[in-house]
């Protein structure tokens, strides 16, 4: 860390007490909010681009995602108009930087999963109505851990499919995994 950030060698841990971590725990917090943030923008800027949707569409999601509170109920992403979508956003990085989800991150991919296709009791949505996604940070490492993840799959398997560059959803029957660029 102490590379990565450019600050001289010291113990820092040795000297966070009880205040400073919980100061340090609300920055990190808003971080995973940030990103969450950026993906959904990312996400909406794909799907609007892939959909081929009216910059008055565009504009209206991006409003909506930006008026959304972070860990609001529902949906990370939910668009009623002029298609029905769905989306939950996943900011997992693999664990240890390897190319795996650890089991807490599996099990909370596979609860999102699940809620892409059977429904959440907070949302209006309808599933089956709708075009569902799972989005991801775009990195190889995430992308290998995804490969991984899906390979292993015991339910819904076949209801996944990872959207290419040039996929054009359509299907209301499968969960698309997008990979997203936060730089949008």
């Amino acid at each position: 860390m102490e590379e990565r950030f450019r600050l001289p060698h010291n113990d820092y841990y040795s000297q966070l007490d009880l205040e400073t971590l919980s100061t340090l725990k609300s920055v990190l917090s808003d971080i995973n909010n940030i990103f969450t943030l950026k993906a959904c923008l990312g996400f909406s800027a794909w799907l609007c681009e892939s959909l081929k949707l009216s910059a008055a569409v565009r504009e209206d999601i991006r409003r909506s995602i930006l008026s959304n509170p972070p860990n609001a109920n529902g949906y990370d992403v939910e668009v009623s108009e002029p298609i029905k979508v769905i989306a939950e956003v996943k900011c997992n990085v693999p664990i240890n930087r390897g190319k795996v989800y650890g089991s807490n991150q599996r099990a909370g991919i596979t609860k999102d999963l699940n809620s892409l296709i059977a429904g959440k009791r907070k949302s209006r949505m309808k599933p089956d109505e709708c075009l569902k996604f799972l989005v991801l940070l775009d990195t190889p490492e995430i992308r290998e851990a995804t490969q991984h993840f899906v390979k292993n799959l015991k339910q819904h398997r076949e209801r996944i499919v990872v959207a290419a560059p040039d996929t054009k959803p359509d299907r209301r029957d499968v969960v698309y995994v997008v990979y997203a660029n936060c730089e949008a």
